[in-house]
């Protein structure tokens, strides 16, 4: 679980780094409400996970929301019911393919079948593989400390095309930005001319589009 827990932290600093950047629209209005983006985290799992997870295909979705106030001031955030639930998802569709992958392991190396080997984690450690499994997560990793982690907070300003912000009390870097235009209910995020585009993680990379909430 310290790759999960690595993940975190690269999700972190995704929200650092949306944070960081701007977008902007002809006037701050254009802006303000709350506003949407979904992404699966099973991108960036994928090469946390291992070799040994290569087969191993389960969406873990995110909803980021990014809320601009009239007084300038933002807030991004991980919606947290829905991230627990599917959380609490993926940990099931987790369990069961480490469950089958340790049985065909132990069954290879040491010629256990699935009596035996569970056997043998009932000697150690008091419990069947499964029950080794859940109880090992749910001491590492709690869904709903993970959402309350992956949120930050600031200022912002926009000027014609362009959005400025700043994450907590820092000062807001004319350099750095964003280009937006919003249509309807969808904010497009784009970079400015001449900037390298790279993913931000796996998966995510600019045109960013956020969905109007609110």
């Amino acid at each position: 679980m310290k790759k999960v827990r690595k993940l975190v932290v690269s999700l972190l600093a995704l929200v650092m780094v949306l944070s960081m950047c701007g977008c902007g629209g002809k006037s701050g209005g254009d802006v303000v409400g709350t506003w949407s983006l979904e992404y699966d985290l099973s991108n960036a799992l994928a090469g946390e996970m291992g070799e040994e997870y290569a087969d191993f295909n389960s969406t873990l979705m995110m909803k980021m929301m990014f809320e601009f106030n009239e007084d300038g001031t933002f807030r991004i955030y991980t919606e947290e019911d829905s991230f627990v639930a599917n959380f609490e998802k993926w940990v099931e569709e987790f369990v069961a393919f480490s469950v089958d992958s340790m049985y065909d392991s132990l069954k290879e190396e040491s010629g256990l079948e699935k009596e035996d080997a569970d056997a043998m984690f009932e000697q150690v450690y008091g419990m069947g593989i499964e029950a080794f499994l859940r109880e090992y997560i749910a001491s590492e990793l709690d869904a709903k400390s993970l959402a309350q982690e992956m949120s930050t907070s600031g200022k912002y300003e926009t000027s014609g095309d362009k959005l400025y912000m700043a994450e907590g009390s820092e000062s807001i870097d004319k350099n750095s930005y964003d280009v937006f235009t919003v249509n309807g209910d969808v904010m497009k995020l784009e970079l400015p001319a001449g900037a390298a585009n790279e993913e931000i993680v796996p998966g995510l990379s600019y045109p960013i589009e956020l969905k109007k909430e609110k």
